[in-house]
């Protein structure tokens, strides 16, 4: 979400290497954790699942399409959505979905943080 609110392109390589990372720790969670259950935990949506489709909304907003081709995962997400109700899940992400649409940072908020941001993913 960096590069779309500070208007930064990323490089190839790096867009690359984010997203093997990713498909490793989505791989991750199904395997270690969803398993075949309904939850994360269980029977029943717990926080756990809550913070994690928080989490895995960040790379969809920015327009990786993280449950595609991952039909377990997928399930998962729409038993979130229909526990939390579609209407609040969607009031929820709204702000992450839409940001691709937002303009980047204020110059003086993005000279600010891209120290910052740099040093988290250098």
């Amino acid at each position: 979400m960096f590069p779309v609110f500070l208007g930064e392109p990323v490089s190839p390589e790096m867009l690359a290497a984010t997203l093997a990372e990713l498909d490793v720790t989505v791989q991750l969670l199904e395997d270690k954790f969803l398993q075949n259950k309904a939850f994360l935990i269980g029977p029943h949506i717990s926080l756990a699942d809550l913070v994690a489709i928080t989490e895995l909304m960040h790379p969809v907003g920015a327009g990786c399409q993280v449950f595609e081709g991952r039909p377990k995962l997928a399930a998962w997400r729409q038993r979130v959505e229909a526990a939390v109700g579609e209407d609040l899940f969607q009031e929820a992400h709204e702000v992450i979905m839409k940001a691709k649409e937002s303009p980047p940072a204020d110059p003086t908020v993005k000279q600010k943080l891209m120290p910052v941001v740099l040093a988290m993913i250098g």
